[in-house]
């Protein structure tokens, strides 16, 4: 399941423009709830993401960034087969949540603490290039060919 963020207007990381906004919300289980996750704005350059992932441990996670798409994938954990269960009500299956950054969204850490994944993320600014005069020449230099 991939969830362009995008073009959500209460979840996006990174994007100012709301382009898009209700193709993503015509499609059918996108917005799946599992595991369920916040973002959160600290303040203009910093953003986290929190996902409550009760039960799992650090091993049971993956994190990648690939271009600019940030997968969190679990598959899954497996109760104790030699404990006797009277109810399960904690989750322990496989998911994967797949979130769209803005090209200058960086990712300064990732941690699990008390059943929460948290992934802080920093907006960079880019270094605007100073404008730059160039010369006009009246005629153009020769290029030699290597031989």
């Amino acid at each position: 399941m991939t969830l362009d963020l995008s073009s959500l207007f209460h979840a996006t990381i990174g994007f100012d423009q709301l382009n898009r906004i209700y193709d993503d919300f015509s499609k059918p289980n996108q917005l799946g709830g599992y595991p369920p996750y916040n973002i959160l704005k600290i303040d203009s350059n910093l953003y986290r993401l929190s996902m409550a992932v009760a039960g799992f441990s650090i091993g049971d996670i993956t994190i990648t960034l690939d271009s600019s798409t940030l997968n969190i994938k679990s598959d899954g954990k497996k109760y104790p087969t030699n404990e006797v269960y009277l109810y399960k009500g904690i989750a322990y299956r496989a998911f994967e949540k797949k979130f769209r950054l803005a090209e200058n969204i960086r990712i300064s850490g990732a941690f699990l603490n008390n059943g929460l994944l948290d992934i802080d993320l920093v907006k960079v600014t880019p270094v605007k290039r100073k404008p730059e005069e160039i010369n006009i020449l009246a005629s153009r230099p020769l290029i030699k060919k290597k031989t």
